[in-house]
């Protein structure tokens, strides 16, 4: 067995290692489901009295649907897991997991903070509002959305519950109101345990509203179903943190509610649709309410990494796709020439504002191309900056370090101008500088331009707390239309798709709490899950209310995949299905189609699972139609590095996994049907996997079915596996970080209470199962470590897990003095708990453990 690193260090440093991540679990809080309906969440809490267990009861999550709750346990719990593990063995406990930390993803925000320019809240009515498409309502062009607004449809008695951060419903464009009659028209904050859901200090869940039912407004965008009654749901206030137990009780106050559609972008990392909230999710669905959830957005950490919820069966996994343009809200100022004055717009960066007055503007470079600008020590020659601001395209090096040599140079103040669309949010240390800014990519190309003539440029800069806001709204001329490279990629660790399909969410506009400005610019699968939300109110106005898996084949079937892009280039070959799911989707294809699949997507699992597929056509039209089918491959990706252990993560666009030119073998029963009006015809679809990749890298292959009917319809059904035996894939990263063994002082010995051994873990993959136990000198296994074992954890995208062991087991016992090591078993994907062939095992080095009596 290869050995993982153990060292000594001081217990004192460990809270920043044990920095919480997405997913993580609540201490001592767990969520409990009862084998029947006759068990209410007072008598097991009185149960567990009985038992000597002292527990709070948090949520009672019983409904129609689930029969539970969320609870704490009280007191000493250094013996946790053997407490847990009592619990299960009670009679009418069906399953006990732990609560798990959810949080609002991270994302970018541009924002307007006139507020002014708003208008005071005030009560909307929607009656004979007009609500044709926009000038800066693109993405309803991207989707079909506008020619479904042109037919009328408008998503008119539907019911939309967000589950998010709360929302500033006194915004005019969000109706101006709560409560019936109002655009947000019910809800419930659980955070305040009220039914006020109002927010304003975050935004998050005042932008999504927005995106499914913004009403018209001065920036000239309306939601994608501006007719339905939505419901809020708040779970997390002033971007704090939630917990699963926390949505799930969402969920089903929402489900209670009648809400028609449920929708939310708060979530962690798990991979596994066994967890409690995906089970919820799956309860809910088939009882007829179609859920989405966002799939998250750090793509830059790989694949196998979507969020928690997304991976509930039946579920709707929401990625993104960029906007057509990069709309700004920025701080207006003027810049001057020999012949005129015009208006710009640039963002501030961390807290260093501009002083209020002109600035000559000083270029570090007359190449608006320059991919390194300012990474080097500026020449002596440089004139004084101190009163100008110094230009500096992005790129090349760290922000930090383009200003570092501006600083040394004398420099004051800084504009960036970007090499992307839009504007960026960075912060590092001030130096000194007065002013630190961005300004978009079109802008700073245009001032270098009449730089590069000789032409003198003054800016007039206003503060940030005086500025006014500037619309600013470029072409996305790099990534616009293809999937967001922020976009958390699948699948899910028992290869099932995600995401499902993609939406707008890159360089959204919409409604933001009037305290913070009124409007902001958002970037996030966040934003494509409510879109993508309000698509679904529109499909049940004009097709009636059907079955979330044939709303989910109507849009995945009818969905465009594209070219795979990495943020800055495109590629010919097909993005893969990891990435894109089906592809964007389109809106009025999926309300309009006459053909409609039984299926979704189509998984082939891994090489020791692959077996064929079969799928239903229905021809629900009024003709006979002849289909076509073939196929179309995607590239193939490496889920891991060449070290067959470590996942790769890109933090620059033009970065990306690496991507080869194999693809599977699909055969079809047959690749000619014609299927008479109101006939249903089966293919079998059968895959023989790309040959010759290295299976320990964990290639995932997909691509997409495709039907082309005589009618002038087509259709595309996404499909993916692995080419590798999931069984045999490594969890633990025996290769993460350094070798190495330290002690506190000369002579090797630690102080008991003061420094204890501290193991570092880090799993290429998730495992369902984690247990780390203790190993005598003699083989004998004495029992767990406290807090272990642990269930259904997602792979170690951030850094290695660090934690200490003091000599104690999970039952509250200490191991005598003597000699030991630290043995961790990692259950294999697909693997048979019962079966220690299928675990991965890793054992530390023997150490010595002595104790010191004070």
């Amino acid at each position: 067995m290869a050995p993982i690193w153990i060292w000594l260090g001081a217990v004192f440093a460990l809270p920043l290692a044990l920095a919480g991540n997405h997913g993580d679990a609540v201490p001592k809080s767990y969520i409990v489901e009862f084998s029947n309906s006759h068990i209410s969440t007072d008598s097991f809490i009185n149960g567990l009295a009985r038992h000597g267990i002292q527990a709070n009861l948090e949520r009672d999550l019983s409904f129609a649907l689930f029969h539970g709750g969320s609870f704490s346990l009280l007191g000493d719990t250094e013996n946790e897991a053997a407490i847990v593990e009592k619990i299960s063995s009670f009679s009418g406990i069906q399953s006990i997991a732990p609560v798990r930390e959810a949080h609002l993803p991270t994302r970018q925000v541009s924002v307007a903070h006139d507020a002014s320019s708003t208008n005071h809240a005030h009560r909307l009515s929607r009656r004979g509002v007009d609500y044709s498409v926009g000038s800066n309502d693109v993405p309803h062009r991207m989707t079909g959305v506008d020619k479904l607004r042109e037919e009328g449809y408008l998503g008119s008695g539907f019911r939309v519950a967000v589950v998010d951060c709360g929302v500033d419903y006194k915004h005019p464009a969000l109706g101006g109101c709560f409560g019936e009659g109002c655009l947000v028209g019910f809800g419930y904050s659980l955070i305040d345990d009220n039914n006020d859901p109002y927010d304003d200090c975050d935004g998050h869940g005042t932008h999504v509203s927005g995106l499914i039912a913004a009403q018209p407004n001065p920036y000239n965008f309306t939601g994608v179903a501006p007719n339905v009654t939505l419901g809020h749901y708040k779970v997390s206030s002033c971007a704090k943190s939630s917990s699963t137990d926390l949505i799930m009780e969402a969920f089903k106050m929402a489900y209670e509610a009648k809400a028609d559609i449920i929708t939310t972008s708060i979530g962690g990392y798990s991979g596994w649709s066994e967890e409690p909230w995906g089970v919820l999710i799956q309860r809910i669905v088939k009882a007829g309410v179609p859920c989405m959830v966002a799939v998250g957005n750090d793509g830059q950490y790989g694949m196998f990494y979507a969020s928690d919820g997304a991976d509930g069966k039946g579920a709707i996994g929401v990625g993104a796709v960029n906007n057509l343009m990069a709309p700004m809200l920025l701080n207006k100022a003027t810049y001057t020439t020999r012949n005129s004055t015009k208006e710009f717009g640039w963002s501030i960066s961390g807290d260093a504002d501009f002083v209020n007055g002109t600035y000559q503007l000083y270029p570090l470079s007359l190449n608006a191309s320059v991919e390194n600008d300012g990474c080097q020590a500026l020449p002596s020659s440089t004139p004084d900056l101190s009163k100008k601001i110094v230009l500096i395209r992005r790129g090349g090096c760290s922000f930090e370090n383009k200003a570092l040599n501006a600083v040394n140079a004398g420099a004051k103040s800084i504009l960036f101008y970007n090499n992307a669309p839009g504007t960026d949010q960075f912060s590092f240390t001030k130096h000194g500088l007065a002013g630190i800014g961005m300004v978009p990519a079109g802008t700073g190309e245009e001032w270098v331009e009449l730089l590069a003539k000789n032409t003198t440029v003054v800016l007039r800069m206003v503060s940030k707390k005086y500025a006014s806001t500037v619309f600013v709204n470029e072409v996305n001329n790099q990534a616009g239309g293809f999937v967001s490279d922020f976009s958390q990629w699948g699948p899910s660790n028992e290869l099932a798709q995600l995401p499902s399909l993609v939406a707008p969410g890159g360089f959204m506009i919409s409604t933001y709490p009037l305290a913070l400005g009124g409007y902001a610019v958002e970037s996030g699968t966040s934003m494509a899950t409510p879109y993508f939300a309000g698509c679904i109110a529109l499909l049940m106005e004009a097709r009636g209310k059907t079955s979330p898996a044939t709303i989910q084949s109507l849009f995945a079937t009818n969905s465009n995949p594209n070219v795979f892009n990495d943020g800055v280039s495109s590629y010919e070959w097909l993005d893969s299905v990891a990435q894109q799911g089906a592809g964007l989707i389109n809106a009025y294809d999926a309300v309009h189609a006459k053909t409609i699949f039984n299926v979704s997507s189509i998984s082939f699992n891994d090489t020791e699972h692959i077996a064929p597929v079969s799928f239903s056509i229905n021809n629900t039209g009024s003709d006979t139609v002849q289909y076509t089918i073939d196929q179309v491959g995607s590239g193939t990706v490496y889920t891991l590095a060449d070290d067959g252990t470590t996942a790769p993560v890109f933090f620059d666009s033009g970065d990306f996994m690496e991507t080869v030119a194999e693809y599977a073998s699909l055969t079809f029963s047959s690749r000619l049907l014609s299927i008479s009006p109101g006939q249903t015809a089966v293919v079998k679809v059968t895959a023989t996997p790309p040959k010759g990749l290295d299976a320990t890298r964990i290639p995932i292959y997909s691509g997409y079915v495709t039907l082309n009917g005589t009618n002038g319809d087509s259709f595309s059904i996404p499909y993916l596996g692995a080419a590798n035996a999931m069984r045999n894939v490594t969890i633990l990263d025996a290769k993460h970080g350094d070798n190495y063994l330290f002690s506190s002082n000369s002579n090797g010995h630690v102080q008991a209470n003061d420094f204890y051994p501290i193991f570092k873990l880090s799993k290429s993959m998730g495992t369902s199962l984690l247990d780390i136990d203790v190993k005598a000198s003699n083989g004998t296994i004495l029992g767990s470590t406290p807090g272990y074992p642990k269930n259904f954890l997602s792979r170690s995208a951030t850094g290695a897990t660090e934690a200490p062991w003091s000599g104690e087991l999970a039952d509250g016992t200490y191991v005598a003095k003597g000699v030991y090591s630290l043995r961790v078993r990692a259950l294999k994907i697909f693997g048979n708990p019962k079966n220690d062939a299928d675990y991965d095992v890793v054992e530390t080095p023997r150490f010595r453990v002595q104790y010191e009596v004070d």
